[in-house]
């Protein structure tokens, strides 16, 4: 039996916060859910798993259907974001067209937190609802000889016009029954990552989920789990071996405690492992010895999920801290030599005028963070903030609901918070911001001053094309944020 496991194209994804074309040619991550599913397939039974990652290409639909032909198509698994829908509905029909009698199963956050809609999809045989490297397996395994997927926890099919709902499948408290990602399976060294300094770099997961409930995210929040740290170790000497030289811990936390974090550390330490790293993490709990202890075991960079530097802002979005918190990070991170990343929003709902939100990027200019990562507010499905939006009447509380239903209908849905701000006024925030921050010279020699490769020059010389790119833009623009 041959297994496809596909990454969509993005050619007709609900690009919001930040636009297509800052983003694209800026960053490619690996798809690390579908090789964590490959892993799983080939460590536990007889078959093997390719990916198919349309993305790494930026294919356009008639070349992915070319290539996709190539593959046998029996079973294929496709992984599913909310924002990226249409191309998955659109990915379905392909596979259909070539292969009418392929068995189509989905997974991935959209699945889990719009479980519904998702089997409802034209062409989807079946969805896993929760972690996919058990119930895929099962499901594999009852496809093979013939069976149904009656009884495999997590996961819902279609029998005929009908659903049936399996019942949900215990989450999992330890996720080191899962095999890390085999690298070696894609082509790892054709992915990148903005700011980031060796020639091979990669990203890694150490956790599942998030404890935190901010009401603008709307990442999935089943049980928040952690990995044993020597089984991440494992997975960075195998990333080591294969030559990348740093890696970008991609959790939407990665610093459960302090003491987690020096523990790590202490792990690299003890091991002699040599490699450049980063991580994701908040303002609230972050400590001058983590910063100094991550920095001595190789972490160059942090990237603190901000949002606002003024109280208003940090009350509205939950950051549990305030501005004083903010500014003492930020110069620990100037005083220990690790470089920062301030990801902050712009034209939040607390944000009245045009004027507060160009005070809140005056103030983050305050910070001296090495880099910053604007992106408008976007008011998610299934969100505490999409909800106070279509209670206000900002938009049809039901627009998120109808593109699900029908992904490729084109139904709009609401990329900006317009109840204080035109889409104009939004995008030329959004342009104004960049300006601000990056246009400077102190920031243009600080990132060169540190070039330590060919490929980080590329790197930023493609950051730096996006921001012009940016210029372009206009409000009506298709592709615009607004």
């Amino acid at each position: 039996m041959d297994i496809t496991l596909i990454n969509p194209p993005e050619r007709k994804r609900v690009w919001a916060g930040i636009p297509k074309e800052h983003a694209h040619g800026v960053y490619c991550f690996p798809p690390l859910g579908l090789m964590y599913l490959q892993s799983s397939v080939e460590k536990n039974t007889p078959w093997r798993a390719e990916i198919f990652d349309a993305v790494v290409d930026d294919l356009d639909y008639p070349d992915f259907e070319q290539q996709l032909r190539s593959y046998p198509l029996d079973v294929v698994g496709i992984t599913a974001f909310t924002h990226c829908i249409p191309d998955v509905q659109a990915s379905v029909d392909t596979v259909r067209r070539i292969n009418p009698n392929a068995k189509i199963l989905l997974g991935g956050p959209h699945c889990n937190m719009f479980s519904d809609y998702a089997i409802a999809m034209r062409g989807v045989d079946a969805i896993c609802t929760g972690d996919g490297e058990e119930a895929f397996v099962e499901m594999l395994q009852a496809i093979n000889t013939g069976k149904d997927l009656e009884g495999i926890r997590g996961v819902w099919f279609k029998d005929g016009q009908d659903v049936i709902k399996n019942p949900e499948r215990p989450t999992p408290r330890s996720l080191d029954a899962y095999p890390w990602p085999d690298r070696r399976r894609i082509r790892y060294k054709d992915y990148y990552l903005p700011a980031m300094k060796a020639p091979v770099v990669s990203t890694a997961i150490t956790s599942r989920g998030c404890p935190h409930s901010c009401p603008f995210c709307l990442t999935y929040k089943r049980q928040y789990r952690i990995r044993n740290i020597e089984s991440i170790l494992d997975e960075v000497e195998h990333c080591i071996s294969l030559g990348i030289g740093e890696l970008m811990f991609i959790d939407d936390l990665f610093t459960p405690n302090s003491q987690w974090v020096l523990k790590f550390c202490d792990g690299i330490e003890k091991r002699g492992l040599e490699f450049q790293w980063s991580y994701k993490t908040t303002i609230a709990g972050t400590t001058r010895e983590q910063i100094r202890r991550c920095g001595e075991m190789g972490c160059n960079k942090i990237h603190f999920g901000v949002e606002s530097t003024n109280n208003e802002g940090l009350d509205a979005w939950g950051k549990h801290c305030d501005t004083d918190d903010v500014h003492r990070v930020f110069k620990w991170c100037r005083e220990e030599g690790v470089r920062s990343v301030a990801y902050i929003m712009l034209a939040g709902p607390h944000e009245r005028t045009l004027q507060e939100s160009l005070d809140n990027v005056d103030s983050m200019m305050k910070l001296d963070a090495d880099y910053a990562v604007f992106a408008v507010f976007s008011p998610y499905p299934g969100t505490e903030s999409f909800e106070d939006g279509a209670r206000k009447g900002l938009y049809p509380a039901d627009c998120w609901d109808k593109l699900m239903r029908d992904p490729l209908s084109g139904t709009p849905v609401p990329a900006a918070w317009n109840e204080h701000l035109s889409n104009e006024d939004i995008l030329q925030l959004l342009k104004i911001s960049h300006r601000k921050f990056y246009y400077r010279p102190r920031v243009v020699a600080r990132a060169m001053a540190g070039l330590e490769s060919r490929e980080e020059f590329f790197r930023l010389a493609r950051g730096g094309l996006s921001l012009l790119k940016m210029e372009r833009l206009s409000a009506k623009s298709h592709n615009a944020p607004v």
